[in-house]
């Protein structure tokens, strides 16, 4: 593809972009920090919001699997910064999981709609920029 054929970011891309980068990153150090401070033997409990303690109930192999989602995640954001079509269906595809998982492992509870909202509202504004980029 030649350079002068590239198509500008949108704007609202970039800003998407950083957001959930950050939010991610933020996401997987919570979580990296909650194990470390589980296998020093304390958690301090108000340090960490309650779902997160009951995904560290569920197990480190649950952990592990829920932080390797996040920078699957993280991966796809950063294919779609560079206008990717590929990095939506992989941020798609992990948040879809990362939503889902824990009904698998822990219960029906976690399945909030404010998480239904969020999660939902973030795939259809980057699908209907990717489908602007790809058809525009």
């Amino acid at each position: 593809m030649n350079p002068a054929d590239k198509k500008p970011r949108p704007t609202l891309l970039t800003w998407l972009c950083i957001g959930s980068a950050i939010s991610g990153l933020f996401w997987i150090i919570m979580l990296v920090a909650l194990i470390i401070f589980s296998l020093k033997g304390q958690v301090p409990a108000g340090l960490f919001p309650g779902l997160a303690v009951e995904y560290l109930q569920a197990g480190y192999l649950f952990m592990f699997a829920l932080i390797v989602l996040a920078l699957l995640g993280l991966a796809g954001v950063f294919m779609m910064w560079q206008l990717k079509m590929t990095g939506f269906y992989l941020y798609t595809s992990t948040k879809a999981l990362i939503y889902f998982f824990p009904v698998i492992f822990i219960d029906t509870n976690h399945l909030t709609f404010p998480g239904l909202i969020l999660t939902s509202a973030l795939i259809i504004v980057y699908g209907i920029i990717f489908t602007g980029i790809v058809n525009g």
